[in-house]
């Protein structure tokens, strides 16, 4: 199956029903699949071959997503290109991942590698026929190549299948149990797995309405909120934060909105009744990552699917969890900790380079599994909670530091807006615990306020050594901590 005939089916199911919008236009279903078959007949019509992989470089719009279903319906594998990465990462991520196309909206080209070209949105829309039929793909074979934020080193490409695509929007779908009546609203970047198989390929899956914003903006946000009457809308945790503390945000008429999803990095567990309280909705926490498409855990809406501070259980009918022992590798017991390892149908068959693919696929017991990189543990019910990632964790000279935790404990203060706990080195001491914290505006909370919270409940090897204040925090180009950026900077 090509997952994007499901633009099809929806254009018959309901022609007139909107489909997708922006700030400039909206489109109904049967549009998004005339001119999603324009754009693959263009690129048919121009050389590019089935298999072969196409880049797209625009932002969050009704142009990205027609672009997106004209490459899957060409039997090409869409590459969707981080608008915030450098010439030099750009460039990077063109030739590792062998396109040979890309298309933009942009007024100025950005060439393709080797004898590739560049084409305009606009241009393959006029030059293709509505008549163009699908290619048809099996389960098994590429439909789309998304690269990773590239924060600890060079953007990593990530192959999803149909089938991945087709899994992961269905496992969505059933989780939050959503109907055709409901409106996303899209933030996060559609170059990003949580703007794209969150959001935009569920709700196409779904048949239901999908707003995409350009850029993350907060009242752009809330007005679209009001203005569409959403029903789903999917943060990461900073954007929640800025939501929450935005002045006007009382103006806003918000009662359509049913649920917020949140994941990308660990919710603050203080702000998920600030949240509900301050929205008038549910928040559901999730879990996954660029390699689950990426669905692998998830709270549900109603109060028996759902733990705070949990990343909610593991989506049964699409994946499988290990959790094993960092040291022996064998499988811990219910509330110990370990790393998460993930098998099943949203689960990436492999990265676009060999060694990669070799050094994050292990086997145990016949069965192949994917390291995560995360530690976490199961509590009896089966709710997942996350540690922290295996690069952030470190030691000091008493024992192992999970800087998630740390932070947890330092936004009970409620003058912390943000928090971050980073490594750093002594001379004398060794590795030590530095806390590098954003206060509200109209607020102040003192260093020494900040190790009496953490003394009353952290063991004493992770009670922070040395207390920063900024006036803001570095950002990756998802909107997460960049970790690396502060260890560069206070570590």
């Amino acid at each position: 199956m090509n997952f994007a005939t499901h633009v099809d089916t929806a254009a018959r199911n309901a022609p007139r029903a909107p489909a997708v919008g922006d700030e400039h236009e909206s489109v109904t279903f049967e549009q998004l699949a005339r001119r999603s078959d324009r754009i693959g007949d263009a690129l048919a019509r121009r050389g590019v071959k089935v298999d072969d992989h196409v880049a797209l470089s625009m932002p969050n719009s009704v142009a990205f997503v027609c672009t997106y279903l004209g490459v899957l319906k060409r039997g090409a594998v869409a590459v969707p290109l981080n608008r915030r990465f450098t010439d030099e990462q750009t460039e990077y991520v063109l030739t590792d991942s062998d396109t040979t196309a890309v298309v933009t909206d942009a007024r100025h080209d950005i060439p393709a590698p080797g004898d590739g070209e560049t084409y305009r949105y606009a241009e393959l829309l006029d030059a293709g026929t509505s008549s163009y039929k699908a290619v048809p793909r099996r389960t098994e074979q590429l439909a789309e190549l998304l690269y990773t934020s590239g924060t600890t080193g060079a953007p990593k490409g990530v192959y999803h299948t149909h089938g991945n695509l087709d899994a992961n929007a269905h496992g969505y779908i059933r989780c939050n149990r959503w109907s055709r009546d409901d409106i996303a609203l899209t933030v996060c970047q559609c170059f990003h797995v949580t703007g794209l198989n969150i959001t935009t390929t569920p709700f196409l899956a779904l048949e239901a309405e999908n707003r995409l914003l350009a850029e993350w903006d907060v009242d752009a946000a809330l007005a679209s909120l009001e203005r569409h009457e959403v029903t789903y809308t999917f943060l990461i945790p900073t954007m929640i934060v800025e939501l929450l503390d935005h002045e006007s945000i009382g103006e806003y008429d918000l009662t359509s909105l049913q649920t917020v999803g949140v994941g990308g990095s660990p919710m603050p567990e203080k702000r998920i009744d600030e949240v509900e309280a301050t929205l008038g909705c549910t928040l559901v926490e999730g879990y996954g990552m660029t390699e689950t498409t990426p669905l692998a855990t998830m709270n549900r809406p109603d109060d028996a699917g759902r733990k705070a501070g949990s990343v909610g259980r593991p989506v049964a009918d699409a994946v499988a969890v290990r959790i094993e022992d960092v040291r022996t590798r064998e499988p811990v017991d219910r509330g110990e900790r370990g790393e998460l390892l993930w098998r099943g149908d949203t689960v990436t068959p492999r990265y676009n380079r060999n060694q990669l693919t070799e050094n994050a696929f292990v086997e145990r017991d016949g069965r192949r599994w994917l390291r995560s990189g995360d530690v976490g543990w199961r509590d009896e019910e089966g709710f997942v909670y996350v540690v922290d990632r295996l690069e952030d964790m470190f030691t000091t000279g008493c024992g192992d530091v999970y800087p998630h935790e740390i932070e947890g404990v330092i936004y009970e203060l409620d003058p912390v807006q943000e928090v971050a706990i980073v490594d750093s080195t002594d001379d004398v001491r060794g590795t030590t615990v530095t806390s590098v914290v954003k206060c509200r505006d109209d607020d102040a909370v003192s260093a020494a306020e900040i190790r009496r919270v953490c003394e009353r409940h952290l063991e004493s090897h992770e009670v922070p050594d040395k207390v920063l204040f900024v006036d803001v925090l570095p950002r990756t180009a998802t909107g997460k901590l960049d970790r690396r950026a502060l260890r560069n900077e206070f570590g």
